[in-house]
């Protein structure tokens, strides 16, 4: 009775030591599975673009910069806006020579002073003594960075304190909208 319990324990482990083997054998002659699609999605050229940036230049430039405060009301007067000595290309030039990729003008900020000729407002460079009122901050701007190679970028400010409207979403929005075509068409 002995011999026989220990015929069938012997037989057990040899069984189960030769199963394990087949197992260990047949993983080896698996393959390494495919790893999975990206479920999310991935990012397109522009965003890796913008990824591989290092250095990007944001100018704030405006009606602010001649009232000497952080924080313009939107009544200033345009008048105060003659930057005489403006030179766009040397903003550009500087940017190149630090190998800057990108520069953003704030073409108008929360003041609603507007650093192009908005045919929406008056709160611009139209009602400013620089070029006679017929200057462009923006366009002198995009023309210097893009001779230099850099790319263009525009903030245009969503809060307007200088017009009315604001507050008003449907005519804020439609008034806000004009500008923001007028300025993508430049």
């Amino acid at each position: 009775m002995v011999r026989l319990r220990l015929w069938w324990c012997s037989f057990l482990i040899t069984f189960a030591v030769l199963f394990q083997q087949v197992r260990i054998c047949s993983c080896w002659n698996e393959q390494t599975p495919t790893p999975p699609l990206p479920i999310l999605p991935l990012p397109t050229y522009s965003q890796i673009k913008w990824q591989q940036r290092e250095i990007i230049m944001f100018l704030h430039f405006g009606v602010n910069t001649f009232t000497d405060r952080e924080w313009g009301t939107g009544h200033e007067n345009p008048a105060i806006f003659n930057p005489t000595s403006l030179n766009t290309t040397q903003w550009a030039t500087v940017a190149a020579d630090a190998g800057i990729s990108l520069m953003i003008l704030t073409a108008k900020h929360h003041d609603g002073f507007c650093l192009w000729p908005s045919k929406y407002t008056h709160h611009s460079v139209i009602r400013s003594p620089w070029q006679g009122g017929k200057g462009d901050v923006v366009r002198d701007f995009v023309n210097a960075a893009t001779a230099h190679g850099i790319d263009v970028g525009i903030y245009l400010s969503p809060w307007d304190r200088h017009d009315p409207r604001y507050g008003n979403d449907l005519l804020y929005n439609q008034y806000y909208l004009a500008q923001l075509q007028e300025l993508l068409k430049k």
